[in-house]
């Protein structure tokens, strides 16, 4: 029982000693690997989660391709590693991803 609570109880320290400014803040006790990835929107000055590119088809939408690139990366340097899964997710029925 101790080994299933001490996650949380590890957690739950982490948020109690944390100070606005740190980097690597816990932002959800049940999913760490959230981040705020986005602030000074004035609809919405605060996004949190995790980034993700998603690949599909250009003519029926059809999702292609799906991967989660944590920290936040420049939404530019995240394009040749979409476009590499997607390849070999769709080298088996002999298509060739492009960029539109």
């Amino acid at each position: 029982m101790r080994e299933r609570i001490g996650v949380w109880l590890e957690r739950a320290q982490r948020l109690l000693t944390q100070r606005p400014k740190d980097k690597q803040k816990l932002y959800a006790l049940h999913a760490p690997e959230v981040e705020c990835i986005s602030k000074g929107k004035a609809s919405s000055p605060y996004e949190f989660g995790v980034k993700v590119g998603i690949a599909v088809s250009a003519r029926k939408g059809l999702i292609v391709g799906a991967r989660s690139f944590p920290g936040n990366p420049y939404d530019g340097d995240t394009l040749a590693e979409q476009l590499e899964q997607a390849r070999g997710l769709l080298q088996t029925v002999n298509v060739i991803p492009q960029v539109a």
